[in-house]
């Protein structure tokens, strides 16, 4: 009766009853569950821990990654069987009502993309690694020059990120740029960049916890500016790229990658979004406002399964 009671007690949550949902239909880590809920890692993992203590949840192990499932009823206590058959039969026919089941739909087209692992993937929703070869393929041209008329020549850049997040992409700027400043007001995604940095002893790589709209750098001090996803979370876009063009020196360019409009309201609450995307005509406003010129935009197709379409821009300083 005792364990009986205890389970029922951990039931009473409604984080807890959602994240066994989750892993009812598949085994997903902590960061996975992290970015369908959108909690911090810390609650995350202190629901796990309370629920695997009473065995509802069982923990494998797959490289560096630990995934949780839904536990099998031989591991339980005999006097929970038959609230494990219940819970069983029950948790498929919950309403979803946070729409953690559209998440979880992209997080694990996500980590298909990617081949698993938190480090190796892009968590907003619309990033990816065909999207990100596109943007870098504006700014470095092909044999000198592309259709959007920005030269090549990127061995002496300066880039900062606008957004930077868990410093997913800051790294892969850092490959071929001079120096890279990642940015971002979260402390938490800040924390888990620092990680990533420090795991590959890049040494040109700085972060600063700011935001995006009112920045602390000097003027005319860098090369490039992406924005990565990153606008639809600001109150102000335009005021951001004003600061973008504060910080660039003449000829600089900034990128954007960021959502389409879109429909799914969903990212308001759950994911903080301030923006259902953007129209190309939109951004064009924004950056030509700001004193951008040579502005160029293109909108990707819709790749399999995805629930976003992304849009691409560019301008140059002048």
């Amino acid at each position: 009766m005792t364990n009986i009671a205890q389970v029922l007690r951990l039931l009473g949550d409604e984080t807890r009853l959602r994240i066994l949902i989750l892993v009812s239909q598949t085994p997903l880590n902590v960061s996975e569950l992290t970015t369908i809920l959108g909690m911090a890692q810390s609650g995350i993992s202190r629901h796990l821990s309370h629920l695997r203590k009473m065995k509802l949840l069982q923990e494998r192990k797959e490289g560096i990654w630990s995934y949780y499932q839904f536990a099998q009823k031989e591991s339980l206590d005999s006097e929970l069987h038959l609230l494990w058959n219940y819970l069983q039969e029950q948790l498929s026919n919950i309403k979803d009502h946070n729409n953690d089941r559209v998440r979880l739909h992209e997080v694990l087209r996500q980590r298909e993309i990617s081949g698993g692992g938190l480090n190796e993937r892009l968590l907003e929703p619309g990033q990816s690694w065909f999207a990100w070869s596109c943007l870098l393929g504006i700014l470095l041209g092909q044999n000198g020059e592309n259709k959007s008329g920005f030269s090549s020549g990127t061995s002496e850049l300066e880039i900062i990120d606008l957004g930077c997040g868990d410093g997913t992409l800051t790294v892969e700027m850092a490959k071929f740029a001079t120096s890279v400043i990642g940015v971002d007001f979260n402390p938490d995604m800040l924390a888990s960049a620092r990680q990533r940095i420090d795991r590959l002893g890049l040494q040109n790589v700085k972060l600063l916890a700011e935001d995006a709209g009112n920045l602390s750098l000097p003027a005319e001090s860098l090369d490039v500016v992406f924005f990565s996803q990153s606008l639809h979370h600001l109150d102000n876009p335009q005021r951001g790229f004003q600061e973008a063009a504060r910080i660039l020196r003449p000829g600089g360019k900034v990128l954007v990658m960021e959502l389409a409009t879109h429909s799914e309201e969903w990212v308001l609450e759950k994911l903080s979004h301030k923006w259902l995307g953007f129209e190309k005509e939109t951004l064009h406003d924004f950056m030509h406002t700001a004193g951008f010129s040579n502005l160029y935009s293109q909108i990707l197709p819709f790749r399999r399964e995805e629930l976003f379409q992304i849009i691409l821009a560019a301008g140059s300083k002048t």
